[in-house]
């Protein structure tokens, strides 16, 4: 008998279930009858790529992770990995506060993801005095039990490091300890900060940034360790004329993120897709279950339950807290997960009107009090953005941190406003403020799109996954308020819920008992 499968979430965690359920790895695995549904009209999620001023530009997510091999792996599977391009521009500037007002200054070479990893870079620095500098110098000498825990030191040896050990350790905590308060806030914050829009200091380390855990495993220096998870060379970048060249941080596509999504949904063709229906209620169906529908307002579609054998829930978790009456103790664990909302304001503007970018953009500290937490410069990033004809500079600016909504409260006109008379305030974009400079804009919003893995977060996801198997055996939840940030970690999870599935219906005769999901460790 053919087993029903229902994916409740069409981001592309949802997607790589789906995709991984149809074409399992192994082909001694029977493959489901797949239901997809999704409240949305299109796919994608997070992932969304539209027209913007005569070309197509990335509304979220412009790019992913090469470090980590998942999303790598998925292009290749997919026939697009020969498509995938990284920046034509590296590099990133700090705006933050100086003597006479915010003050662009580069970022200390080496960061491997936001955090340095040599010395030298770092004493270069002017973001840094020289009681910081000497700071960050003692990880080199610092033993092992200066790297803090929340309630007492942690010892994290070298080669045996726990991270239950530093599970309620937040990022912040654990490379002050190991470089000082002022690379954490002058350096790391700002990266790490923007890139899950949230303090550093209330981000548990264990999830949101995991590299730095392996890397106190082989050493008790930060920096060190660190150096020795990178190779020279990455495996995938050993071979061609790009060999000689320093290997690309990220990948993307020439006609955005959303080549990805495409790519996917065509190898969905046995896959019964349901979109613009919301899910309002999974619940037991006597040895099945059963998936509650509704309808849109003004759709054609009415309520519809599906049955199934296993369900996977990849939406955001107060999203699926609605969704989950029969396992209440589960849904209470999930609502505990916090978001932020942030958003993004592109901007085409007239190349004269700023200077050429070197770099790939910049970030800004909170001392700054500005709403802007980031501006990428999007067509030196991405060359085809600039448009044919006439080019233009295309800009992308984010707000919003999970202490920080003012954006909310201001129309798109007005953030537009308020972002261009702070990106103006910087010398290379001063020309931003001439009339007709700006001949293009946008904003895209993202209300509670990104969760904040407080201190302690692995625990929770545990808690998380032990109720549901007790309360509504059959569900399982995953995506990005689980196990990681980032396409690659979203990808990862889709396929490790996919496994947990095939294990629970005996899908495959030669695997084991379903195991726990692994923490992801691609986020930055």
């Amino acid at each position: 008998m053919t087993r029903r499968v229902v994916v409740v979430g069409g981001g592309i965690t949802g997607l790589s279930a789906a995709y991984r359920l149809l074409h399992p790895v192994d082909a001694r695995t029977a493959v489901p009858t797949v239901v997809l549904i999704d409240s949305a009209e299109r796919l994608g999620g997070k992932i969304c790529t539209s027209a913007f001023d005569g070309r197509m530009v990335d509304e979220g997510a412009d790019a992913f992770l090469l470090r980590v091999p998942w999303a790598r792996e998925l292009c290749e599977e997919l026939g697009i990995g020969a498509e995938r391009i990284s920046p034509a521009v590296g590099g990133a500037s700090l705006v933050h506060r100086g003597a006479r007002g915010p003050q662009l200054t580069s970022l200390p070479d080496g960061l491997v993801g936001g955090v340095p990893t040599r010395l030298r870079p770092l004493l270069r620095s002017p973001l840094l005095g020289p009681v910081g500098k000497l700071r960050a110098a003692a990880d080199y000498v610092l033993p092992s039990r200066y790297t803090a825990r929340r309630s007492a030191p942690a010892r994290v040896e070298a080669g045996r490091a726990d991270p239950a050990q530093v599970g309620a350790v937040s990022v912040g905590e654990l490379v002050a300890s190991r470089l000082g308060a002022a690379v954490a806030s002058s350096v790391v914050d700002p990266l790490l900060g923007s890139i899950g829009a949230g303090a550093i200091s209330r981000l548990d380390a264990a999830t949101s940034a995991p590299i730095l855990v392996d890397a106190l495993a082989h050493s008790r220096s930060l920096m060190r360790g660190l150096r020795r998870l990178q190779p020279a060379s990455p495996p995938w970048h050993r071979s061609g004329a790009a060999a000689a060249s320093p290997a690309p941080i990220f990948g993307s596509f020439e006609t955005g993120m959303g080549r990805l999504v495409d790519a996917l949904t065509a190898r969905l063709d046995d896959c019964d897709m349901r979109l613009g229906t919301p899910v309002e209620a999974i619940r037991s169906s006597g040895a099945q279950l059963a998936v509650d529908t509704g309808s849109e307002a003004g759709s054609e579609t009415g309520s519809e339950v599906f049955t199934a054998d296993a369900v996977v829930v990849a939406v955001p978790a107060h999203a699926a807290a609605q969704m989950l009456p029969g396992a209440p103790t589960a849904a209470a664990e999930l609502a505990r997960i916090e978001y932020a909302s942030v958003a993004v304001i592109t901007l085409s503007a007239r190349c004269e009107a700023i200077e050429t970018p070197t770099e790939a953009g910049f970030l800004v500290t909170r001392d700054t009090g500005w709403l802007t937490t980031a501006c990428s410069y999007g067509s030196a990033k991405w060359p085809s953005w600039s448009g044919a004809g006439a080019p233009t500079a295309v800009l992308r600016v984010s707000v919003g941190r999970d202490d920080d909504d003012r954006h909310t409260r201001l129309d798109d006109a007005a953030l537009r406003d308020a972002v261009l008379t702070e990106l103006s305030s910087l010398a290379p974009l001063r020309g931003l403020r001439d009339p007709g400079a700006v001949t293009a804009w946008r904003v895209s919003r993202w209300a509670q799109s990104l969760p904040q893995y407080r201190p302690g977060h692995g625990r929770l996801v545990e808690r998380i996954d032990s109720a549901l198997s007790r309360e509504l055996p059959g569900v399982f939840v995953t995506g990005a308020a689980h196990r990681g940030l980032g396409i690659p970690a979203c990808i990862r999870q889709g396929n490790e819920a996919a496994a947990a599935v095939v294990a629970h219906l005996g899908l495959d005769r030669s695997a084991g008992p379903p195991g726990a999901l692994r923490p992801a460790h691609d986020s930055p």
